[in-house]
């Protein structure tokens, strides 16, 4: 049988270790997905390392060219489903998705 004080003590642990996870879980850094371009789009910019991240892109331009990119150190996939759409794991900092667009049907002279 327990007495009031192993009881009371066990009350008090288990609050301490309950505010001990809230605190260090609000401890965690998020990052952010910076956008160089008008027409990404993204849920939220600012994700914890190791969450996966989408982005879309769906202005499209027929006659236009596009190139995307990101940041050296991340495997970025690339998707299209009538719009692009982009995936990849968000790394410990922040990254910039990039877009490089011309117009493909313009003449050039060449």
């Amino acid at each position: 049988m327990k007495t009031r004080s192993a009881v009371l003590y066990s009350k008090i642990l288990l609050i301490g270790v309950i505010i001990m996870l809230t605190f260090s879980a609000c401890s965690r850094t998020k990052y952010t997905v910076n956008f160089d371009g008008a027409f990404f789009e993204s849920k939220r910019t600012q994700y914890y390392a190791g969450e996966k991240v989408t982005v879309r892109y769906d202005i499209i331009a027929t006659d236009t060219d596009y190139h995307f990119y990101i940041d050296d150190d991340v495997e970025m996939k690339q998707d299209f489903d009538g719009g692009y759409v982009f995936t990849f794991i968000m790394p410990e900092h922040d990254v910039t998705l990039h877009e490089e667009s011309y117009n493909s049907m313009v003449f050039t002279g060449n």
